[in-house]
């Protein structure tokens, strides 16, 4: 596993479990030190690490969004292994391709050329690569959460939804 973060990041967020593997090396923690530049450079920064360790994909989630579960995370990764002839596998509803997502190498060489605030989804449209959706029924769960008010608002939908 690797998990990119910011140039000086406390990693107090990380949860024990992913503090621990890090010694044992089967977590990495990769420092973007560009990320103020936007997400594209924070994704370069992972696709080297990956490239590094020899990874066949990649799976890329955002860390505002505290509703991804580990049943999402694992049709993912089931999807991925099922389907050699897909560039990537998507979460998504009503079609529409949503973080997280698994990167196939055929696509790396491009998502790392992204620069500034463009993640791989604006890959997901060009007829060079082709995808699957991974239909998630419960589009709360895609919630973004980085302001207070989303703060606010997600509080709302773990009590309702999770509780």
């Amino acid at each position: 596993m690797v998990i990119v973060v910011r140039a000086g990041d406390p990693l107090d967020w990380l949860p024990e479990e992913a503090l621990g593997a890090i010694p044992a090396g089967r977590c990495r923690i990769e420092v973007c030190a560009d990320a103020e530049l936007g997400m594209a450079h924070s994704l370069r920064t992972g696709i080297q690490a990956a490239e590094a360790i020899g990874a066949e994909g990649i799976m890329v989630m955002l860390a505002d969004q505290p509703f991804v579960d580990e049943d999402m995370l694992n049709k993912l990764i089931r999807t991925y292994d099922q389907n050699d002839d897909f560039d990537y596998i998507a979460s998504g509803d009503e079609g529409l391709p949503k973080p997280p997502v698994v990167l196939g190498r055929s696509m790396w060489a491009e998502a790392a050329s992204l620069v500034g605030d463009v993640g791989a989804r604006s890959l997901f449209r060009s007829p060079k690569y082709r995808g699957c959706v991974v239909e998630e029924k419960n589009e709360w769960k895609f919630m973004d959460v980085d302001t207070p008010e989303l703060y606010k608002e997600a509080k709302k939908t773990f009590t309702h939804n999770c509780m």
